[in-house]
């Protein structure tokens, strides 16, 4: 493997790379209260309160708790934190096969979910994901990538979900016992008003049920829940594209090509549909193959689709999911094009308001709805993999302008912990400077209110809910992850991490940066990276590997960067008492090289007090992508 020596002195650290490993110190410690009071020995944790609890939801928010736990690992989180992941991950799993389903039999059956949507089950398996991703030579892990994927292509008698001659997936619900009709003839019988009164109709088409409202009267709830069992309860739904990440994850296990081409084949399927719509895919797929064969010929109303209940929110994850993934495994940007059509055409139909676009992102028997402001991260999604300038200008056009959101940081809160995907652009366009600093500190004081949280909490554990330990995990991954890889979170409803780069640890030969290194991720394109890494230990030599793209799908050409000539005797002599004096001689030592790498990998060994930034030429995509680890 290639090495290039950094051996030029800082003088002064800089504040992002203090703040960037403050951070990491800061969540290595953070993760114990959680582990002490909220997890059992075995993994299991407080919630569900009762051993006789029985439900289809659920299993999804217990793993959803520790989601980026995996992804902090190797972005250079403790040994510890890998080990409290592999130990969760595992007690839930066991935990879940303990409750029933409502059906008689576990939630988890051959330690998968038995047969739910794609929206609540690619919440809940980015954490799979990510613990994949983290230690892909656990073979346990492995071996569950292949049997959980399995379940898609007809592998095990018991899961029929697929059907490979009309290419769908046959039910909305689906999972380790096959197509979960049953779910829909157990719960959706009545669409009860409290539960659902938060989100819009499914159905604008049923007589005396014009408002939500309308489903206090008598029979009502029981008129709509019929509609929703014979219309949704049956064949394929677009929001099942997220099931490409489970099956795309299989792939960068075992490099097995049959998972790649179950992908190409069901990701192909539905950008035909979408062809033969206009180019606005449609969300129902009857068992026979035709869309809209239970909606009166519909393109719309399908489960977690256009209609129903978060419209392109919940369905522009799947899609764009899937489209990542089909073009990770191929190379193949073209099929980013299906998911870019499908915001071509919402903007097509949007409004100014305010100066910003505003957007529909419902589509029913009334046409379009629903207009807000564009959400970033899909088109920032599109556009990091692409690189293309035109996605950038579909990134501009979908800025909110009436506050200036895409050059602050806001104080939010979300189960991802994402939201900043605006101000990391205009960070790399050099819109926003102030970025890298803002945004640490930012998670910093995330980190920091979640403990706070925690030493305060006085609930009764007799008391939570689905939710209490999502809003008490303090790993907050976002502004490393746009740092130091270049590349956003992964889409929330069960994406795959995609980003420039990745880190190792040559010494300790394990995954993230090594202790007292920070990186910084400053340009990205087409063909080009810019980093900064920087070794804030005085006295200790630190070596880096570096591998073009999560799975090394992308091939480093060559570097430049700037390293500190051989000192004289007497230029060594020199006094280094004036700051300044030292920055100007240093300053006037440096020469700039260029080493041809022509692999995935490179490593770079950093003196104490060092620093170097690389300008790196890329080639994008020509690598077969794996979990492989460098060595």
């Amino acid at each position: 493997m290639i090495r290039i020596d950094a051996n030029i002195p800082f003088v002064e650290p800089p504040q992002w790379a203090i703040l960037e490993r403050s951070l990491i110190d800061l969540m290595n410690e953070a993760v114990a209260p959680i582990m002490e009071r909220y997890v059992r020995a075995d993994g299991s944790v407080l919630w569900p309160t009762t051993e006789n609890f029985q439900s289809i939801d659920g299993l999804d928010d217990a793993y959803e708790s520790f989601h980026n736990w995996p992804l902090f690992y190797l972005l250079g989180g403790g040994d510890h934190i890998l080990d409290h992941s592999h130990k969760t991950f595992d007690g839930i799993t066991a935990q879940f096969a303990h409750y029933d389903s409502g059906h008689g039999h576990p939630m988890i059956v051959k330690e998968y979910e038995q047969g739910y949507d794609w929206m609540h089950q690619g919440e809940g398996y980015t954490f799979f994901y990510q613990l994949c991703l983290a230690d892909p030579t656990n073979q346990q892990n492995i071996e569950r990538a292949k049997r959980y994927a399995g379940f898609y292509l007809n592998e095990d008698p018991e899961a029929p979900n697929y059907d490979p001659d009309r290419k769908i997936i046959k039910c909305a619900h689906n999972g380790a016992m096959g197509p979960a009709f049953r779910n829909f003839d157990k719960y959706y019988t009545a669409y009860r008003y409290a539960s659902w009164k938060p989100w819009p109709l499914p159905y604008r088409d049923l007589e005396g049920i014009d408002s939500v409202e309308d489903l206090q009267q008598p029979g009502m709830e029981e008129k709509m829940g019929r509609a929703v069992v014979e219309r949704m309860g049956r064949g394929d739904a677009a929001c099942n594209l997220a099931a490409t990440s489970l099956v795309a994850n299989a792939y960068l296990c075992s490099g097995d090509d049959k998972y790649r081409d179950w992908i190409v084949e069901y990701v192909g399927a539905w950008i035909e549909r979408a062809r033969q719509n206009g180019g606005q895919i449609p969300d129902n797929v009857g068992l026979s193959g035709k869309v809209g064969e239970y909606l009166d010929g519909k393109w719309y109303g399908g489960y977690y689709g256009w209609t129903w209940p978060h419209g392109w929110h919940t369905l522009g994850d799947a899609v764009i999911a899937a489209a990542e993934n089909a073009a990770l495994l191929t190379g193949d940007l073209s099929y980013l094009d299906l998911p870019r059509r499908q915001i071509d055409l919402l903007m097509e139909q949007g409004e100014i308001r305010d100066g910003t676009l505003h957007a529909p992102h419902f589509y029913h028997d009334k046409g379009w709805d629903g207009y807000s402001a564009m959400q970033a991260h899909p088109m920032i999604h599109i556009w990091n993999m692409s690189m293309a300038d035109e996605d950038r200008a579909r990134v501009e056009r979908q800025r909110d302008q009436r506050d200036d959101s895409w050059r602050k940081i806001r104080s939010h809160s979300s189960k991802h912990g994402a939201g900043h995907e605006s101000p990391w652009v205009a960070y790399l366009q050099g819109d926003y400077p102030d970025y890298p600093l803002d945004i640490l500190r930012h998670n910093h004081a995330q980190v920091h209110q979640r403990l706070a949280f925690m030493r305060d909490d006085q609930q009764d554990p007799a008391t939570y809910g689905d939710w209490y330990l999502q809003v008490r995990n303090p790993v907050m991954t976002e502004g490393l992850l746009h740092l130091a890889m270049g590349g956003p979170l992964f889409m929330y409803n069960g994406g795959l991490l995609q980003a420039r780069l990745r880190y190792f640890d040559a010494q300790r030969q394990r995954p993230g940066l090594p202790p007292d290194v920070a990186a910084l991720v400053d340009t990205l394109e087409d063909r080009r990276t810019g980093v900064t890494l920087v070794n804030l230990s005085a006295t200790q030599t630190r070596e880096v590997v570096l591998q073009a793209g999560v799975c090394g799908e992308h091939t480093f050409v060559r570097a430049s960067y700037q390293t500190r000539r051989a000192l004289s005797a007497e230029e060594a002599g020199l006094g280094h008492t004036h700051e300044e004096q030292y920055r100007e001689l240093v300053q006037g030592q440096l020469e700039g090289q260029t080493t041809e790498i022509g692999a995935r990998h490179f490593s770079v060994r950093l003196a104490p007090g060092a620093h170097i930034r690389l300008d790196l030429e890329m080639e994008r995509h020509v690598n077969t992508p794996s979990y492989a680890l460098p060595w």
